[in-house]
């Protein structure tokens, strides 16, 4: 159980407690002291203890009314999460979003910030696994949210983290004892609440979606779409009406209703927007026809959707007496990309399936000899060792792995979009003819299917991962975060990373994407902005140091002055500031 105090924003009276159960938020309760036995040894103390409390309380009261600190304490933070917001859509173009300007620069412009434009998100670049990395600090391979989809080698399951509960995240974070942010948070004694996001583990007040939301959002997009994919310019509004006045029966959770009880708002608040993404993936038909750019598409959304939501979230705190000692740091966990080819999620299907069985109606995971993900800018692979039945034995290189490589590079639609073939290694599991001592090797394909493609030349062909460094414009960072992606459990034997804009569809009809290991999804952004900051920080400033999603934690417990947790693979970017206090 923590107690959620207030003392440092309003005053209650003696005989009331807030109480915070560990499942829930604060609980305003009363209680009245039992009245003891009327003789002058037994009310004595009392007496004493009441005057005490008296004592304390006007000195607290006069240190209140002389000392704005004692009032406010730490600033409160608003994180806005524009979900697949690309780097640079805002900065490039301020001057078109008024409401945006004022946030970040104040009403005379002067109003300090500080912007980190090379921020860059974990590997996939892909909503669930980012969400998750960046709300812990740690990464995938950690959470154990290591892809959108994966197979689970001991369990023989396909996993995802899409459900109508929204708690799967949660749930495995829990179970590898991973904590987020916001636990991170209530344990110093700060409260939250989150709207939208489904890796909320430790959240005091949490305003979920479901299906509702996502139903009519979906039907609205049938009916002026034709469809059934949730309606861009309904989402974000909707989300923010959520986040500051509740939905349905949500009312109480919101900020609001928050303000309402306490007369104080929560020290994090957060919400997540994920119109950007979705109106990337179908933009409006016109700009399908005129072959519009992603920067363009995404410039017009901001502008037209996001900017008024931004004067919403300003005039409401405004409103109520709280934007002056507000902080705001607007980011993204990824970027997107144009599809400029589309190649049917099916095709390594039709592949493989002559010569290993595929899971089906008749053949179950267990019985099959390889897993096929859905793809986007990668297809992944499992294979089961074909002598030991176990999935949890390595495939033999020669026998198991070759022979779908070789499958595979015979197609010439796949060889067209291909960047790169990864190979996963089994240190100290498998010795078959070659040394293995890292996670993957890179394949040097095209010079293998040139040659022989025997034994020999394929295992020849299998280099250091961080030679594909040089096929990447982010090598270093596409090989660390191929290295820290994977669990044992859950990663794949072959992985294929094609050539940018080139990704595997099911739909032909999409027109973006993210997931990929290129800069335009893989580069976002944080912005510290707000008039709070001008009770913390002087000037304005833009940090080109290349920063990573995962210093989100570290970076607000800096400024709430939490201790930053030991273990987190994310660092403090505010660390070494000239901070006013």
């Amino acid at each position: 159980m923590r107690t959620y105090s207030h003392q440092k924003h309003s005053v209650h009276p003696i005989n009331t407690l807030l109480i915070r159960p560990a499942d829930g938020p604060s609980q305003k309760m009363k209680f009245h002291i039992a009245q003891p036995d009327k003789s002058l040894f037994s009310t004595l103390p009392l007496i004493w203890i009441g005057t005490v409390l008296r004592f304390l309380f006007c000195i607290c009261l006069i240190a209140a009314i002389f000392n704005p600190e004692i009032v406010f304490g730490s600033p409160k933070i608003v994180i806005i999460e524009f979900h697949g917001l690309k780097q640079g859509i805002i900065y490039k173009n301020l001057e078109q979003l008024p409401n945006f300007k004022a946030l970040i620069y104040g009403s005379d412009g002067q109003q300090p910030f500080i912007y980190y434009p090379n921020v860059f998100t974990t590997i996939p670049a892909a909503s669930v696994p980012t969400i998750a990395a960046m709300y812990t600090g740690v990464y995938s391979q950690r959470t154990g949210v290591v892809s959108t989809i994966w197979f689970d080698r001991t369990t023989h399951k396909v996993q995802t983290m899409i459900s109508y509960s929204q708690q799967r995240i949660n749930k495995l974070l829990q179970s590898n004892n991973i904590k987020t942010l916001f636990e991170y948070a209530g344990a110093a004694g700060k409260s939250s609440m989150t709207t939208m996001l489904m890796a909320n583990n430790g959240s005091d007040w949490k305003i979920n979606s479901g299906g509702f939301f996502w139903g009519n959002a979906s039907a609205l997009g049938f009916l002026k779409h034709g469809r059934f994919f949730p309606e861009k310019a309904y989402t974000d509004p909707k989300t923010v009406s959520a986040f500051l006045k509740g939905h349905v029966f949500s009312y109480h959770k919101s900020l609001a209703g928050i303000y309402h009880r306490y007369q104080t708002l929560p020290d994090i608040m957060l919400v997540q927007l994920l119109g950007t993404d979705l109106y990337s993936h179908y933009p409006d038909a016109s700009f399908v026809e005129t072959g519009a750019k992603m920067d363009q598409i995404q410039l017009y959304y901001t502008r037209t959707v996001l900017d008024p939501q931004i004067g919403r979230i300003i005039r409401f705190l405004k409103s109520i007496g709280q934007y002056d000692q507000t902080v705001f740091i607007l980011l993204s966990q990824q970027g997107a990309l144009k599809i400029r080819k589309h190649i049917p999620d099916h095709i390594l299907t039709d592949i493989l399936s002559p010569v290993y069985t595929l899971p089906s109606e008749k053949t179950s995971n267990r019985e099959a000899d390889a897993v096929i993900m859905l793809g986007a800018c990668t297809k992944e692979v499992y294979l089961k060792n074909r002598e030991t039945k176990n999935w949890m034995d390595p495939p033999r290189l020669l026998e198991d792995v070759q022979p779908a490589v070789d499958l595979i590079l015979n197609n010439t639609s796949v060889r067209a979009s291909l960047n790169t073939l990864v190979i996963r290694q089994y240190p100290g599991e498998r010795h078959n003819g070659i040394n293995e001592n890292e996670q993957w090797w890179s394949m040097e394909w095209q010079p293998y299917i040139e040659g022989k493609r025997d034994g020999a030349s394929f295992l020849r062909s299998l280099r250091p991962l961080k030679s594909m460094a040089r096929r990447f414009e982010l090598g270093e960072l596409v090989v660390t975060g191929l290295n820290r992606q994977y669990t044992r459990e859950t990663v794949p034997d072959i992985k294929l990373i094609n050539k940018k804009g080139h990704y595997f569809e099911r739909d032909m009809s999409k027109y973006g994407h993210h997931g990929s290991f290129y800069p335009e999804d893989l580069r976002v952004f944080f912005w510290l902005a707000g008039p709070g900051m001008g009770k913390l920080y002087k000037g304005q400033h833009i940090q080109g140091a290349t920063q990573s999603t995962l210093d989100l934690v570290p970076m607000v417990c800096h400024l709430l002055d939490i201790p930053i947790p030991d273990g987190l693979d994310g660092t403090d970017p505010l660390k070494g500031y000239n901070n006013l206090n």
